[in-house]
């Protein structure tokens, strides 16, 4: 058996060894839910292959697993007491990951993965996965082989990067100042908060300066087509200089990739959030474009931020990191604050219309119509932005007010009338469309709210006969089909695009004489701190939509919300002044510090206990920091089950990070370990993006 770190034997060891100065024993971290090393034998043969960073693949249980040694020594960890009569074998090390390069991980990944399992509360053992190479064996997928042709031609797969033209890069105020910081490899902050064109210019810029420093640069971008195109703008750059890194890659070539970057072939890294854990050789400058994105924010655990963890990696390195946004996320705003920044780009108009003036139930105002008929008869295209599928969210009865709900998940049904089917959008259970209300019995069922097929449906009955086509994950179910559907309006095939936040993913669309957002307020109204933030990234990517001499109409019931006022106004400092403001006021980030616990599992009595007793184990020891800790919950989460598994949130926030952390860490193992709470999954989420 293999032997955890706290463990080990003592008297069954050999008495002597041929080469007693090499080290005998070495404690390997695995790829698993596991808070501690084991530690492991290893063969004389293997010895002098072997070194702290080596990956190994050593037995664990009936399995065979890789993992990275951490420590090494000439004898094993003493064991206790009560088990020193007891000779206990130490398993052996099977092998060595022989490939071609050096695949030993350099102490600084392993420091920068230690520092991400304390940060975010996740097991060392389980932050392995971030740094380890693709492993040969694994089966290649089609979508993996498309992303591997794209890789090596990416204009023959279809980037559509020979559409972008980037401008002469500008300096910003600050450059002087980077350029100091970046020769003195000093850590520094800079924020590039413009349009995507000049973005990508003055980023690529700032990579040419830090190569000709001889340093290395590693860009990060939260999508992988945005990333790809990135790339290739390198790679016509410097050629074979540049490595990806994403999940579209196949094993193969993902592995290929890790070894040109831990050869130090490719001094150039681009990838998405993955690719922060690259083992690039001391990084000069980090890049992190669209920084306020949500999805540089792993969903699985570690739960970790890829633009906290850049920062980590550049405090390691004193490198410089460049964030780069058209809109920053409330917490860099914060921290960086209102630099000097070129002149903004003109913008469309924007006409506010107050849904509370017009009649009930209106769909497309009288504003939105005329806009939309001028756009098609000028032939300069219209958009329209909501971020709600199908025909509508729910069905709903006019005699109870019930709604037809999934059996799986305490969501309702969202209603599509084309495949006339009610769909999960949780566990994508369908249904079929119910005649009557199973609670009273009634026939008044009718659709609430509106989704693109809605919306589709009225504008083809409006412009019979204009091109509509509908972006969303039911029309556009790969990226090229999506790209095709985003080119549509300016290769002259659409009139009219109806869409999600799709339309805002890969590269920029060519701007449209007109764009209408139906639900501008659609997103205000979840029970979450971020929701206007949410809401005003969204706007302001809509509105980027218009060409500068169009019109964009947005139809809201909540016109004077600092979120919706400030689009209309084109003032972006009236919408961070105000939600700090708040923000404040109600001690949320980045004003204190937030942990998510959530506990689910399939019997709801037995998760609302293990949640209570969390709930009060961490109140207890958050007393020892003098009230520095408020734990509040726990609650039902707000959809609280999902895939037929119950869930309750706990919500623990403090001004002091490591004093939050302290408290949920000290009982997080104790829980988790508890016999009655075998079946239950305890989950933690440092900074989320998102409660319940």
């Amino acid at each position: 058996m293999s032997v955890p770190e706290s463990t080990a034997r003592t008297d069954a060891f050999p008495a002597a060894r041929p080469n007693a100065a090499q080290p005998s024993f070495a404690d390997v971290i695995v790829p698993r839910h596991l808070h501690r090393t084991f530690t492991y034998s290893i063969p004389e043969s293997l010895r002098p292959q072997i070194r702290i960073g080596s990956l190994v693949r050593v037995p664990l249980g009936p399995s065979t697993v890789p993992g990275i040694v951490v420590t090494m020594s000439s004898e094993g960890p003493p064991l206790p007491v009560t088990m020193r009569a007891t000779p206990i074998r130490v398993r052996d090390i099977l092998a060595v990951v022989s490939e071609p390069g050096d695949t030993t991980i350099s102490p600084d990944i392993l420091e920068l993965t230690r520092q991400v399992s304390d940060y975010y509360l996740a097991p060392w053992g389980q932050c392995l996965r971030l740094i380890l190479p693709a492993l040969p064996g694994t089966r290649e997928t089609a979508r993996g082989r498309r992303a591997s042709q794209a890789l090596q031609a990416p204009a023959a797969a279809g980037h559509p990067t020979g559409s972008l033209q980037l401008p002469p890069p500008v300096a910003p105020p600050w450059w002087s100042r980077f350029q100091e910081a970046l020769a003195a490899q000093r850590h520094e902050t800079f924020l590039v908060e413009d349009a995507l064109p000049r973005r990508w210019a003055t980023l690529l810029h700032a990579a040419g300066i830090a190569l000709e420093r001889k340093g290395t640069v590693l860009i990060i971008s939260p999508e992988i087509r945005r990333a790809a195109a990135l790339a290739a703008l390198s790679l016509a750059r410097w050629p074979d200089r540049v490595a990806q890194i994403h999940s579209d890659l196949p094993p193969a070539v993902r592995a290929r990739e890790w070894r040109r970057i831990q050869t130090g072939a490719a001094d150039i890294v681009v990838g998405t959030r993955s690719a922060i854990f690259a083992p690039l050789r001391a990084p000069g400058l980090i890049c992190v474009d669209d920084e306020d994105d949500p999805s540089l924010k792993e969903e699985q655990e570690p739960h970790y931020h890829a633009r906290e963890v850049a920062a980590m990696r550049a405090r390691q390195h004193g490198a410089v990191l460049l964030l780069g946004t058209a809109h920053p996320a409330v917490e860099t705003r914060r921290h960086i604050g209102a630099q000097p920044t070129p002149a903004p780009a003109p913008r469309a108009s924007v006409r506010l219309v107050d849904l509370r003036q017009t009649p009930p139930r209106t769909l497309l105002s009288e504003p939105m119509r005329a806009g939309i008929r001028a756009a098609l008869e000028t032939r300069t295209g219209a958009i329209l932005f909501t971020n709600r599928k199908g025909f509508a969210p729910a069905l709903h009865c006019r005699d109870c007010g019930a709604s037809p709900a999934c059996s799986h998940c305490s969501v309702s049904l969202t209603f599509y009338k084309r495949a006339n089917r009610l769909v999960c959008r949780y566990c994508g259970a369908t249904e079929p469309i119910p005649e009557i209300c199973p609670a009273c019995r009634s026939s008044r069922i009718e659709p609430v709210g509106s989704g693109t097929e809605r919306l589709e449906e009225e504008l083809r009955r409006l412009f019979p006969d204009a091109r509509i086509g509908r972006l969303d994950r039911d029309t556009a179910r790969t990226p090229e089909q999506a790209a095709r559907l985003r080119n549509g309006i300016a290769e002259g095939q659409l009139d009219l695009l109806i869409g999600t936040q799709l339309l805002f993913q890969d590269m920029p669309i060519q701007p449209v004489g007109f764009v209408g957002i139906p639900y501008a307020d659609a997103g205000l109204h979840r029970p979450d701190f971020r929701s206007a933030e949410r809401t005003y990234h969204a706007l302001r990517d809509a509105v980027g939509l218009a060409r500068t001499d169009g019109l964009v109409v947005l139809q809201t019931i909540l016109p004077d919300h600092h979120a919706i006022a400030s689009i209309a106004e084109g003032d972006p400092a009236r919408f961070y002044e105000q939600e700090l403001a708040f923000r404040h006021a109600l001690g949320y980030p980045p004003f204190a510090h937030l942990i998510s616990l959530c506990v689910s599992g399939k019997t709801e009595a037995a998760v609302r206990t293990a949640a209570e007793r969390w709930a009060a184990a961490v109140k207890e020891h958050g007393k020892k920091n003098a009230g520095a800790v408020t734990v509040l919950g726990p609650i039902p989460a707000s959809v609280e089950l999902v895939r037929g598994r119950h869930r309750r949130q706990i919500l623990v926030k403090s001004a002091d990070a490591d004093a939050a952390r302290q408290s949920v860490q000290a009982t997080l193992e104790k829980i988790e370990a508890g016999k009655e709470h075998r079946r239950l999954k305890f989950d933690v989420t440092v900074d989320p993006l998102e409660l319940g």
